[in-house]
């Protein structure tokens, strides 16, 4: 499998609403911008039963999240979102970087939708080189040049004090992030480093609030092992994968099912852990198959299934390398209508 296969992040990108190549970090800040919303019109203290997962979800089925472009700073579309599919997401997940404080008023938001934040925490300045940024490196973060501005979001979220979901520093087996061992100057051992201290600095303000989810991409050939870059289950509350179905948009690039895309993923990481599992973001393409069926299938037979440990599935709601939102075209949008009228994903997180 081609690590471009994996995510969204990646740098050959199909013509979508937004330019060519646009990136992560330019989408986000044109969300920001309103162009978001045109885009849319160890192992006995901390082990994790499937009795916890459940409780961790209030139930035993699957919560439902979604992401859309103009959040944090719009909820239109994800209020489009509810209205399109029917359903209020159980989760609300946007991005934001290390220039972006904690803001209370995005939490609330979410929690006047009866919704869950979860929020990724990129350590990175968006307008900056995605994989140069030696100010961010994992080495200046240990050195301490970030400890005021880590200490400020950690003792904001503890006054916030309600439950959120932080996925800090996510998709770090890969190589297209500051903070990826890979690139920048950094190694595993400095990503574990840093996971751990950032983690202690938010307890030692009191943001016990706070739910740790640590999120790699799904397994590539030249990617960092999982077990390199993982700081240990007193320091994580889930794990996540991250993974999309790119069908024959590109050249490296074929149509996989849920299946085929999270199998080998999901063994290596549920063999390393038994916290509780999500996927905070996957999407589909239209091309090279018939995405209204990969939805039905991925949501009704592959994932409850063949991964049972998963307690809560994040739909990437874009229209970004290409249209990944659910309504690209009436068939989709229907086949995901049904996914959020089934009883199995209205579960929550709590």
């Amino acid at each position: 499998m081609s690590k471009a296969q994996i995510s969204h992040s990646t740098r050959g990108y199909s013509p979508g609403i937004l330019d060519r190549r646009i990136s992560r970090r330019d989408f986000l800040k044109a969300g920001g911008a309103g162009l978001g919303a045109m885009a849319l019109s160890t192992i006995l203290p901390n082990f994790v039963t499937d009795q916890k997962a459940e409780a961790a979800t209030g139930s035993s089925g699957i919560a439902l999240g979604a992401f859309a472009p103009s959040l944090p700073w719009s909820f239109e579309d994800i209020d489009n979102f509810s209205t399109l599919t029917g359903h209020n997401p159980a989760i609300i997940h946007w991005f934001q970087d290390w220039t972006m404080d904690f803001d209370p008023d995005y939490m609330n938001q979410a929690a006047l939708r009866k919704a869950m934040p979860l929020v990724s925490w990129e350590p990175w300045d968006w307008n900056g080189d995605r994989t140069n940024q030696p100010e961010y490196s994992l080495r200046a973060i240990l050195r301490g040049d970030h400890d005021a501005y880590i200490r400020r979001w950690a003792r904001a979220a503890a006054a916030w004090g309600r439950p959120f979901y932080l996925r800090f520093a996510a998709e770090m087996n890969a190589d297209w992030d500051t903070w990826s061992p890979q690139v920048n100057g950094n190694t595993s051992s400095e990503y574990i480093a840093v996971w751990r201290k950032v983690h202690r600095m938010f307890r030692r303000a009191g943001a016990t609030n706070a739910r740790w989810v640590w999120c790699p991409v799904v397994y590539y050939k030249g990617s960092t092992p999982f077990k390199a870059v993982y700081p240990g289950d007193a320091y994580v509350d889930w794990v996540g994968l991250d993974g999309y179905n790119w069908g024959n948009l590109q050249s490296w690039s074929h149509w996989q099912s849920a299946g085929d895309i999270f199998g080998q993923s999901y063994r290596m990481l549920t063999r390393m852990t038994r916290k509780p599992v999500m996927i905070p973001e996957v999407a589909s393409t239209e091309h090279g198959g018939n995405k209204a069926r990969w939805i039905l299938d991925a949501f009704l037979r592959e994932i409850p299934y063949k991964f049972p440990r998963v307690k809560a599935i994040v739909w990437f709601d874009a229209d970004k390398e290409t249209d990944w939102r659910v309504n690209s075209s009436s068939p989709s949008l229907s086949a995901y209508r049904k996914i959020a009228a089934n009883r199995r994903f209205r579960a929550h997180l709590t």
